[in-house]
């Protein structure tokens, strides 16, 4: 049996304040980011970074639960769970970004009062740490979008002076002639690491925004009845980009 278009306006209205929550989790990892960043290359504080980082990890947790519930509560036809489970993942994704931070925070309370990262590198750190802040910033133009391909693109185009940092920063370290000592060298490995991986986790929560068709408009949420399960995403009639042809890139992790 249908859902009364009333009840369907209302689940489209909750189902757009959640998107709106998770995108400003998405913006928040960023300013954790680069807070984060601030504590390897200088002598910021980090006390503010791991208390974000719980109280994240806690609304994401509510978050999931308000989803669930939120399927639970209505009739679901394949958009809902399409949305539903595209809202389950970048919750997902998030979580873990902020948590990355975390570990480039810990990084910094491992060594104080010494700072992690040498005078000559602090640029390329702190450059590493903007350009990964402007993907978690573009993940979430990307969430709260209602059509999220154009967004979803910059996500996976940023990813590329990402991951060529990270090849630079890896060949400084492993080169002979690396003047900082093994124990900094170990420690700018794992901080390099730790930005590609959140870069990553944008990437991969950005194509499946596309994948999953992520929220649509009011009237396609009405429109969901009179379509056929199992109608690809990539014949979607409403014209949104498929994943598959989102920018190239390496396979989700």
């Amino acid at each position: 049996m249908d859902v009364p278009e009333p009840r369907r306006l209302e689940y489209t209205e909750a189902l757009r304040r959640l998107r709106l929550m998770l995108g400003d989790l998405a913006e928040q990892t960023s300013k954790i980011l680069l807070d984060a960043t601030s504590a390897v290359t200088g002598q910021a504080d980090t006390a503010g970074v791991h208390a974000a980082v719980a109280c994240l990890r806690d609304c994401c947790q509510d978050l999931d639960e308000d989803l669930v519930l939120l399927l639970a509560r209505q009739n679901p036809v394949a958009g809902d769970l399409h949305l539903v489970v595209a809202g389950l993942r970048t919750a997902a994704a998030v979580q873990r970004m902020a948590e990355l931070a975390d570990h480039v925070a810990a990084t910094a309370d491992l060594r104080a009062p010494t700072v992690v990262v040498p005078v000559g590198l602090r640029p390329t750190l702190s450059q590493l740490g903007r350009l990964c802040a402007e993907q978690a910033s573009s993940l979430a133009t990307a969430i709260c979008a209602d059509d999220p391909a154009a967004a979803a693109w910059r996500v996976t185009v940023g990813d590329d002076p990402i991951d060529r940092i990270h090849r630079q920063l890896m060949a400084a370290l492993t080169d002979p002639g690396w003047p900082h000592g093994i124990q900094q060298a170990v420690d700018l490995a794992l901080l390099s690491r730790y930005y590609e991986r959140y870069a990553d986790q944008a990437v991969t929560a950005a194509r499946q925004l596309v994948r999953l068709r992520w929220v649509p408009s009011v009237s396609d949420s009405l429109d969901d009845h009179d379509r056929p399960d199992g109608l690809d995403i990539a014949d979607d009639p409403a014209g949104r980009t498929p994943a598959h042809l989102l920018p190239g890139g390496r396979p989700e992790r």
